[in-house]
Formats: C-alpha cells, structure tokens, sequence
C-alpha cells in the first residue's frame, strides 16, 4: 500500500487500483506502469516523499511526466526548504 493510496482511501476519493508485473531490468518505474497498463504517461501517478527544513515529511503525488517542485512543495507545507 503506497502513500497515495492511503491518503484517497482517506479522503474517501472513488479510485481503482490496476496492478502488472515489474520488469526489475526497468530504468523507470512510471514509465513501465505506464506502458504496462496501455495508459498514457499523464494518467499514471507516482508518490515522492520529501523531507521538510524542519523535520517533517511531506507527500506528493505528480503524473509520471511531471517532476516535482521542491520549492513550492516547501512553500505549500509552510517550509523553507524540501529535499
């Protein structure tokens, strides 16, 4: 169970969860998912965990294409900084 599910379960968000075999040789997990359930890359999501200045953890959830903006991800949690 990844974060993201554990957060739509407890916003108590409608979603399906679609599973495929792993390819360990993969060099990009998202793309694979992605690939392997015939979705395009935009529709496939993945959760990046990132460690605020002050200690704390925060989550963020970005299609596969998307890479995440540590800056405003430390803004919208109130933080300087996020790594």
């Amino acid at each position: 169970m990844t974060p993201a599910v554990k957060a739509l379960e407890q916003a108590g968000v409608d979603f399906s969860l679609a599973t495929y075999e792993h390819d360990p040789r993969s060099p990009a997990y998202g793309e694979e998912a992605a690939h392997a359930l015939g979705l395009p890359p935009e529709e496939v999501f993945k959760t990046l965990l990132a460690r605020l200045d002050d200690g704390r953890l925060a989550v963020a959830i970005v299609p596969v294409p998307a890479q995440l903006d540590l800056k405003a991800l430390a803004r919208v949690a109130g933080a300087r900084k996020a790594k």
